[in-house]
């Protein structure tokens, strides 16, 4: 299969898992490793539409009569719905991930200032900042499994913006309600006077302390 491609210039979005200073594995437990960032994008976000459409012309010229069925699977997509991770920054916005082998052109806000320095490259790409970038979409025929995905070309620091902390965070639905006991607490009153709070190791069982 001739590999095609459609470049794409992403704006306006906010940079997560960047690896762009060195390479990093793909996935956890990977011995491959490449450059890579993810964009993560409002649903409105013009590039999205584009995005789309680039995908669908190159599922038709690549796979033909079988363009449906590959565009049916949305995990061999590049557009994934953010919803679907349970990570800060990902919940109503859609995201896209890109890799390459070789290290993308890093470019400051001012697109005549090339980012080299490690340092600066850390410090204007982190998790949560907003970038800009430019991915190679293309379509791919591995071993019986038909896909489109992105390579990575370059990307802009385009602003700052809150840096991830990681992980996910719960919502207010996953707390119990402890008003009540809260304001049970508040009753019972101060300590009696004169009463000894300290804490003292030697009062408690070693084994229950340290096991």
């Amino acid at each position: 299969m001739a590999r095609k491609t459609e470049r794409v210039f992403i704006r306006n979005a906010r940079l997560s898992f960047p690896a762009l200073a060195e390479k990093r594995p793909v996935m956890k437990g990977d011995a491959k490793e490449k450059f890579m960032a993810t964009f993560i994008l409002d649903r409105d976000n013009p590039c999205v539409l584009q995005i789309h459409e680039a995908t669908v012309r190159l599922a038709t010229t690549a796979f033909g009569d079988k363009a449906k069925q590959v565009m049916a699977n949305t995990d061999k997509l590049p557009l994934k719905n953010g919803d679907r991770r349970e990570l800060e920054g990902y919940a109503g916005k859609v995201y896209i991930k890109a890799t390459s082998d070789y290290r993308p052109d890093l470019v400051d806000a001012n697109p005549k200032h090339i980012l080299t320095d490690p340092k600066e490259i850390a410090d204007k790409f982190q998790a949560g900042y907003r970038v800009n970038g430019f991915i190679d979409l293309f379509a791919y025929d591995f071993n019986g499994m038909k896909g489109i995905s992105a390579s990575l070309v370059s990307v802009q620091f385009a602003g700052y913006d809150e840096v991830f902390t990681g992980g996910s965070k719960p919502s207010a639905s996953a707390y119990p309600d402890c008003s009540e006991q809260v304001a049970q607490s508040s009753d019972m009153g101060s300590a009696p006077s004169g009463a000894d709070l300290s804490f003292n190791p030697e009062d408690f069982d070693s084994a229950y302390l340290y096991g």
